[in-house]
């Protein structure tokens, strides 16, 4: 990744974690477990179209790891430790997710710099990583990074924001028709989800069951859950 790019995302994580925004994520939040939950029964039904589901044996890579517990569901799917490869570049959420997950492999580096061996991963994962990157030519050269780990007939997937937030000029959508351009060729299944993140925050305060009937809103689904087939 470009250092200025680089850069720039250390210096707007560092404020997130100066005002704590972090805090507001939590799973005691019924707007936050609703958001987590629907996104791992769509993530699952991503994987179930994998043939051979079957997990033991297969490599994974997460780009943009952070502290590491997006790979955590993936050993309850069947993933072994040993298998599981994430990256990230802020330090300390690597060096955190080390001492956290010691069993899982962890590089602090972009996903353009990563030593890893070319076409050495069953799935490649991308969870709101690229929205934080605002440089379309740089999105572009992580989605093809991510395209060459992984193995012929292997798997990207990537759950992103679909729409801006007008409050946070640190993020931006991406959009599928960018993603479609970036992985033009390859496979794709795609689904829409997520309650409006504000509104769930909201809503959680009171309803578990509220803020699940209104997550199938289409107009309030702020994010989308993309999986793509590397051609052979």
């Amino acid at each position: 990744m470009a250092s200025n790019e680089s850069e720039r995302i250390k210096r707007v994580y560092q404020k997130y974690k100066e005002k704590g925004i972090g805090a507001r994520y939590t799973l005691f939040q019924k707007g936050t477990l609703q958001v987590l939950q629907e996104r791992e029964r769509v993530l699952l039904s991503m994987l179930a179209k994998t043939p051979g589901i079957s997990l033991a044996d297969k490599c994974i890579l997460d780009i943009g790891c952070g502290k590491g517990g997006t790979l955590l569901p993936m050993l309850l799917y069947g993933f072994c430790p040993e298998n599981c490869y994430g990256v990230d570049i802020l330090q300390d959420r690597i060096d955190y997710a080390r001492q956290k997950y010691p069993n899982i492999h962890f590089q602090c580096c972009s996903a353009e710099e990563c030593t890893f061996q070319k076409e050495s991963f069953d799935l490649v994962t991308m969870f709101t990583c690229l929205s934080s990157i605002l440089d379309e030519s740089i999105r572009e050269k992580v989605c093809r990074a991510a395209i060459n780990m992984a193995k012929p007939g292997g798997w990207i997937l990537i759950y992103d924001f679909v729409v801006n937030n007008p409050f946070n000029s640190y993020v931006k959508a991406v959009p599928l028709k960018h993603l479609r351009h970036f992985f033009d060729g390859h496979k794709v299944y795609s689904k829409k989800l997520t309650l409006l993140p504000p509104l769930g925050r909201i809503l959680g305060r009171y309803s578990y069951g509220l803020c699940s009937l209104c997550s199938w809103i289409p107009f309030l689904q702020t994010h989308r859950m993309t999986l793509f087939q590397k051609t052979e």
